[in-house]
C-alpha cells in the first residue's frame, strides 16, 4: 500500500509537466483522462479552462461535454458556479439534488447520480474547473475526495505552465515573424538605393508611401518588389 501511494502521489505530481507543443487543448484532454485513471469512483470527466471572453474544454465522453455546453450557455450548474466563485461544487444524489434541476436530469439520463467540480487556480482566480463524474451516490467521499482535491491543485499549475509554455511559444513565432519582416524590407530598400542612388531613409519612405497608397503592409511591400511581382518605377513617381 505504500508502494502505491508513493507512485500515485508521483504520478499526480507529474500532473504539473503537461504541456502541449502543438495543440492547445492537449493539455485538458490529458488532465482529462488522468482524473479519471487516478481518482476512485469516476466513471467520466471533463476540464473546462476559461478566461475573460472565451472558454475551451475536454470531456471523456460527449455527454460530458454537453453538459458542460450547457452549464456554460445558461450560467448556472456546478461547472458554472465553480468557474464563477472558485469554489468547489458537488452533487452527491443527482436524482435528489434540487439547485440545478435540469442539470440533475441531464447527469441521470447520461448515467450518473453524482459529480465533483473542483477550481483549477492558475494564479489569484480559477483559470479552470475539473468536474468528474460517477455512477453512484456520493461516490467521492474518503479517499477519493483527498485524491481528487490534490490532483485539482497539480492541474491548476499544468494550465498555468501550459498557458506560459505556449505565451513563450507566441512570442518566439511574432519574433521570428519580425525579423522575416525587417530582412524583406532591408532587400527591398537595397534594391532602391542601388536603382537610384536614394539613401537608405528615402527608398524607406517610398515604400511607406506606397504601402499607404495601396493600403498593403511595407513588409508586403517590399515583398512585392524583392520577388518582382510590382514595377520599381512606382517607386519613382510616389
Amino acid at each position: 500500500m505504500l508502494r502505491l501511494s508513493r507512485e500515485l502521489a508521483e504520478r499526480i505530481a507529474n500532473v504539473t509537466r503537461l504541456l502541449a507543443d502543438d495543440d492547445s487543448d492537449g493539455p485538458l484532454r490529458q488532465l482529462t483522462d488522468l482524473a479519471l485513471e487516478l481518482i476512485p469512483g469516476s466513471v467520466a470527466a471533463g476540464v473546462v479552462a476559461a478566461d475573460e471572453a472565451s472558454w475551451s474544454s475536454a470531456a471523456s465522453t460527449p455527454g460530458v461535454a454537453e453538459l458542460h455546453r450547457d452549464q456554460l450557455r445558461r450560467g448556472e450548474g456546478p461547472v458554472a458556479e465553480a468557474l464563477r466563485y472558485g469554489e468547489a461544487r458537488r452533487v452527491d444524489d443527482a436524482q435528489a439534488d434540487v439547485r440545478w434541476p435540469s442539470i440533475a436530469s441531464a447527469m441521470v439520463r447520461e448515467g450518473f447520480r453524482s459529480c465533483l467540480v473542483l477550481p483549477l487556480r492558475t494564479d489569484s482566480r480559477p483559470g479552470g474547473a475539473l468536474a468528474i463524474y460517477g455512477a453512484d451516490a456520493a461516490a467521492f467521499s474518503g479517499a477519493g475526495d483527498d485524491i481528487a482535491l490534490l490532483f485539482a491543485a497539480q492541474g491548476g499549475v499544468a494550465m498555468r505552465n501550459a498557458a506560459d509554455y505556449r505565451g513563450c511559444r507566441r512570442l518566439v513565432e511574432n519574433l521570428h515573424a519580425a525579423l522575416a519582416s525587417r530582412a524583406v524590407i532591408e532587400q527591398a530598400k537595397g534594391i532602391l538605393v542601388a536603382e537610384y542612388g536614394w539613401p537608405p531613409d528615402v527608398a524607406f519612405k517610398r515604400l511607406s508611401i506606397q504601402s499607404q497608397n495601396t493600403n498593403k503592409k511595407v513588409r508586403d511591400i517590399a515583398a512585392d518588389l524583392v520577388e518582382g511581382r510590382i514595377n520599381r518605377e512606382q517607386f519613382r513617381d510616389v
